[in-house]
């Protein structure tokens, strides 16, 4: 069986269906250290770094409902999805079929065999227009394709599902997959001079501690009856910045092994332009997962310093 086994005494191993394995928030559950039966499901991969995977088509809802029926799993976690915003943009019908058809065939499943489900879904889900952080039961209001694929995601989830949790993060990064930081490591490599934009704001989010974070949330559900533990929660890193200061710490802290230190000016977004979109603020309220589960959360400098320690060997 493609899984990852773990053993803590006596302790319940408690088993999990991973979807997006290969997706650089799945790959950092995979990493996770924790007493999991942990099931990647992948669409064509039989491996990632070693660590066998089920091939499943998660486009067809037959062969969804099957693989759980066989797996019994305690918990499904959904990281599957298209996150580039403006692919989605362009390839509406695409990103439907990503970020929606394939929620409802996971719900669908967990419903009928009685499982809970952990959703990621996004800031996109709001306009960006609001003066402050945004609160779980801020009015809905997506200016993409995107942002409305993942909306409609969400809405499936709960009108399938008692147990679950919807976990809204933003600004994601990671030591691998396609990122802004490992962009900016390698624009900085090749220029002296760079405009980033400094009129969205937002907490960037290690990927690594949106999975600790994970691990941490479901202890706190999965032990206790009470329906009141699930729902939708928002979990960023502490703080806040813009695109082109978060450009200028990179490039500061990485300034002892980059060849040069490029210079960063700052720019309104009307002067980037976009297939898609970009909220304004992305700045999401984690009150009530700090106050109700209560995961760990870093400032995002912390995060970032861990991820470029992992990289600065492989990009000297």
């Amino acid at each position: 069986m493609g899984s990852i086994k773990s053993t803590h005494g006596s302790v319940k191993i408690m088993k999990v269906i991973l979807t997006g394995a290969t997706g650089f928030l799945g790959n950092c559950i995979l990493r996770l250290s924790c007493p999991w039966d942990i099931v990647p499901w992948s669409r064509s991969m039989r491996s990632i770094d070693g660590v066998d995977c089920r091939v499943v088509d998660l486009y067809d809802s037959n062969a969804v409902n099957a693989e759980i029926a066989l797996e019994k799993p305690d918990w499904i976690i959904n990281t599957a999805a298209i996150t580039n915003v403006d692919f989605c943009e362009e390839k509406h019908l695409i990103a439907r079929r990503a970020n929606v058809e394939i929620v409802s065939s996971l719900a669908s499943a967990c419903r009928a065999h009685n499982v809970g489900l952990l959703h990621l879904s996004t800031d996109y889900v709001f306009d960006g227009t609001k003066a402050g952080s945004y609160k779980e039961t801020d009015l809905i209001c997506p200016i993409g394709v995107y942002g409305r694929s993942k909306e409609a995601g969400e809405a499936i989830v709960r009108e399938l599902l008692e147990k679950h949790i919807i976990l809204r993060t933003s600004w994601v990064y990671a030591a691998h997959g396609n990122n802004f930081v490992k962009t900016m490591l390698r624009i900085g490599r090749e220029r002296q001079n760079l405009n980033v934009v400094n009129d969205q704001f937002g907490a960037p989010t290690f990927a690594g501690d949106i999975a600790d974070a994970i691990f941490s949330i479901a202890k706190k559900v999965l032990g206790h009856d009470e329906l009141e533990f699930w729902g939708t929660y928002h979990y960023t890193a502490k703080g806040r910045t813009t695109w082109k200061d978060f450009a200028e710490v990179i490039f500061e802290a990485a300034s002892t092994w980059l060849p040069n230190k490029p210079y960063v000016e700052g720019i309104p977004s009307s002067q980037y332009p976009t297939a898609a979109k970009r909220p304004a603020n992305s700045v999401l309220n984690c009150a009530k997962v700090d106050s109700k589960l209560g995961p760990p959360r870093r400032h995002w400098r912390e995060g970032l310093d861990e991820v470029l320690d992992e990289l600065k060997n492989e990009l000297k």
